[in-house]
């Protein structure tokens, strides 16, 4: 009896094991096993992170800004520096206003405004229906005795009105005057003030030879250094006056002339064109 239950044991267990290998990875269904957690059900499901040591490759959108910023940077680098803007300048101002009197119509004035053997004297230019200042206001010489409307010869008065400018003379040749031509004269040269004579208030030679009884001599330094003729009396109307010239001051009044500091009148001189008046007023 023992034996027999040994022998089926034996087979029992063979039989087992035998069913078991058979199984493979599989669990035999008459083997009863505790459940127990394994690896793949019992770790987490996102395994704690290391760090890492494999360098980071930027994402795609930062390379292609990194790129795009590169040339934006390399122009500006290339750009010249900007250049600093200018100080502003003094703002323009408008030419002032020149008072010459009405009825007066060429494009340029020599204005003098007297005040007794003094003067103001102003280079004006027409700007629509007034005039502009363009040289001055200088500092002058009339007559001694001021201005007149019914000049006479001798009476050291400068006649007022509005006369043509003509040509010049002077010691010195034409600084640039460019209206009419100019005389440079020797002592030889004069101006006839002999109301008597046929050749009153024009430019002569000397000698006289009876021609004429007086006569002012040109080669006067400095007072005509430089000097411009002023178209009074051009109808040598004798008695009326002879002699009016623009010339360079002496520092008081004159026979009957308009005077300025010299560098005030080559200024003038040279801003006159053909065409240029001079009005004097008392």
């Amino acid at each position: 009896m023992r034996r027999a239950a040994l022998a089926t044991l034996a087979t029992v267990t063979t039989v087992t094991l035998a069913g078991s290998l058979a199984a493979g990875c599989a669990a035999p269904t008459s083997l009863t096993v505790a459940s127990t957690p394994t690896a793949a059900t019992s770790a987490p499901t996102t395994a704690p992170s290391s760090p890492s040591t494999t360098p980071t490759t930027p994402s795609p959108t930062t390379s292609t800004a990194t790129s795009r910023a590169r040339p934006r940077a390399a122009a500006a680098a290339s750009r010249p520096p900007a250049r600093p803007r200018p100080a502003p300048g003094p703002v323009a101002q408008s030419a002032p206003r020149c008072p010459v009197p009405s009825g007066v119509g060429a494009t340029q004035v020599v204005l003098v405004d007297a005040f007794g053997s003094g003067a103001t004297v102003r280079a004006c230019r027409r700007s629509g229906a007034s005039y502009v200042t363009q040289l001055g206001p200088y500092h002058g010489h009339v007559g001694s005795n001021g201005v007149s409307w019914s000049k006479r010869e001798g009476d050291l008065t400068t006649p007022a009105g509005t006369y043509p400018l003509r040509g010049g003379f002077g010691v010195y040749a034409n600084p640039g005057l460019r209206v009419g031509s100019w005389l440079r004269v020797d002592t030889q040269d004069v101006w006839v003030d002999d109301s008597a004579s046929s050749l009153y208030n024009t430019h002569q030679r000397l000698p006289a030879n009876g021609r004429w009884r007086s006569a002012e001599s040109l080669y006067k330094q400095p007072a005509y250094d430089y000097a411009q003729v002023v178209g009074y009396n051009e109808a040598r109307t004798p008695g009326r006056g002879s002699a009016i010239f623009l010339h360079v001051d002496l520092g008081h009044g004159t026979a009957g002339c308009v005077s300025l500091p010299s560098s005030a009148l080559l200024a003038v001189m040279r801003w006159e064109l053909p065409g240029a008046v001079m009005t004097i007023t008392p």
